[in-house]
């Protein structure tokens, strides 16, 4: 395909090579949605994963169980991070895509396969553990690859859009996990044993996978990444480079990138769960309602990405966070008191706050070539480990040795305050070049001297 008018044209000369944007960005998107169905599938079917995994009378027990080895994953995307991430500002984003869509694969695709605990005993448990750090490796890598590559393939003045496709193609692989839970949660009742049919989405894994596979092997690497190396000016160890020049963007994107994460796993992983367990919903209408919000969100968040082009990000970013933090609540009773009518009203609420979130763009703006993709992976990566994966885990355990209904939501609303702020210490971006602003920011350290 051709490229277009002037400006779907890249500064400073670079080509695309073999792969024009849009190629890039239909492999990178699809791809992603394959890695987060794959993560998000586990969270989806976590009372099913509970009974088959960790039975026992304590129904709670085995739910506070399964969310630990949920968790599990969080905690080694951090370290996925620092591996992938070092290894694909030295190497390519390319490399990184497939390594990571092989790993989520197999160890999605291993879970189905996986005996319960009635069949080989506390082994199960355990693999489960081991596969589901595998998946944490494969995501920590994941989160920040496909990011820096839609971004660095985007043509002048649409960055925005295009990271708004990632940040859409993440809901819809979370949505097709929660829409294969729905299907799954419709036949198997509560409180019966769950037979071979939960295993079905999780196997599914596999060929899809290999379809992203097969997507992503034929990209060639992004333009500025192809400069880079030409000039021999990629960094030793980018990681570290990451941290030392950039500590004040790595800890507002972190705490943008927790807030996300926080308010996801609340409403789409935690949520659904206690609305079966404590509140007598039925499981396919809790998740059905996730599935809304998801859907939402996936249809909103490109428009919301065009629109970061032209208004700008801290803008967009504002006003998700501010809005997160004055509706979570209102949004949360909504959910687990309000009906059929006003579980789908809250999610829907919710999907379109989420959609404000145009984190790939934004993050990916403020790291330069040399260290983006590390920047970008150990923000997510720490983010996500610190408040995302725990929440569920950490939810429960509250609501458990409290019994306040209101604790998950004033949890979401603090974070979403601490996002707010962090906004105030972005400068805007989204009207530069790619590495304007990564460039000027590397003499001042942080950007907190100069915010617009």
């Amino acid at each position: 395909m051709e490229r277009g008018p002037r400006d779907d044209r890249w500064p400073d000369g670079l080509s695309a090579g073999r792969s024009s944007p849009r190629r890039a960005l239909v492999a990178a998107g699809i791809g992603n949605v394959v890695e987060w169905y794959d993560f998000a599938l586990f969270g989806a079917l976590a009372t099913v994963l509970a009974r088959t995994y960790f039975p026992g009378e304590d129904r709670d027990a085995g739910l506070l169980a399964t969310f630990a080895v949920f968790a599990t994953a969080f905690v080694f995307r951090p370290v996925g991070a620092l591996v992938f991430g070092g290894r694909g500002d030295r190497h390519g984003r390319r490399q990184v895509l497939a390594l990571t869509i092989i790993l989520m694969t197999l160890a999605t695709a291993g879970v189905g396969l996986l005996p319960g605990y009635a069949a080989i005993g506390p082994l199960a448990p355990v693999l489960l553990i081991v596969l589901r750090v595998v998946q944490g490796l494969s995501a920590g890598g994941e989160a920040g690859a496909a990011s820096a590559f839609a971004v660095e393939y985007a043509p002048a003045g649409r960055r925005g859009w295009y990271g708004g496709w990632i940040w859409a193609t993440l809901a819809v692989g979370l949505a097709a996990a929660t829409a294969a839970a729905v299907l799954v949660a419709s036949r198997v009742p509560q409180g019966v044993p769950p037979g071979w049919g939960w295993r079905l989405p999780f196997l599914a894994a596999l060929p899809v996978g290999l379809v992203g596979l097969y997507l992503r092997l034929r990209l060639d690497e992004t333009p500025p990444f192809r400069a880079v190396r030409s000039a021999r000016a990629d960094a030793g160890w980018p990681v570290g480079e990451a941290v030392r020049a950039f500590p004040g963007r790595m800890l507002a994107g972190l705490t943008l990138a927790a807030a996300a994460s926080l308010t996801f796993n609340t409403f789409f992983i935690h949520l659904p769960s206690h609305l079966v367990a404590e509140v007598g919903i039925p499981l396919s209408q809790a998740l059905a309602g996730a599935l809304l919000g998801l859907v939402v969100m996936a249809a909103a968040a490109p428009a919301m990405g065009w629109l970061s082009d032209r208004v700008g990000r801290r803008p967009l970013l504002a006003a998700a966070t501010v809005g997160l933090a004055g509706l979570t609540l209102p949004i949360y009773l909504l959910v687990r008191g309000g009906g059929p009518g006003g579980l789908l009203l809250g999610y829907l609420a919710l999907g379109v706050l989420l959609s404000g979130f145009v984190l790939p763009s934004s993050l990916a703006e403020l790291f330069p070539t040399q260290v983006r993709v590390s920047g970008l992976a150990v923000t997510y990566g720490l983010g996500s480990a610190l408040f995302g994966g725990t929440a569920p885990f950490v939810q429960t355990l509250l609501l458990q040795r409290t019994g306040n209904p209101l604790l998950p939501a004033g949890y979401v609303t603090a974070m979403a305050v601490a996002a707010a702020l962090a906004v105030l210490l972005l400068r805007e971006t989204a009207f530069e070049p790619l590495d304007a602003a990564s460039a000027d920011g590397r003499s001042r350290v942080t950007l907190m001297d100069s915010p617009s």
